[in-house]
């Protein structure tokens, strides 16, 4: 897995994309996606730690990243904001 940064970088510029230009998909996306990048990885994790196979360390690097990029994306769009409105629940 030689493209994990690409991967991440590629993935940061999505999020950015949806966060500009839509934030109900965005936040939608961020919701649902996080947990299930968190549960994959630590599904993965106890299983390797459970039983070693030769999975490269790079998808473990992968899988946390792809749970922090949006996290670090929704985290500094609520900062820069002073807080998300979320107008869309409202409607």
């Amino acid at each position: 897995m030689k493209y994990f940064k690409e991967i991440l970088v590629i993935e940061a510029i999505i999020f950015i994309l949806f966060w500009i230009n839509n934030e109900y998909i965005a936040s939608l996306l961020t919701f649902i996606a996080v947990p299930i990048f968190i549960a994959v990885f630590v599904v993965t994790y106890i299983a390797e730690k459970i039983e070693k196979s030769k999975v490269n360390k790079d998808y473990f690097y992968l899988i946390a990243g792809l749970a922090l990029v949006p996290t670090i994306i929704f985290i500094s769009v609520f900062l820069v904001n002073g807080g998300t409105s979320f107008d869309w629940a409202y409607e």
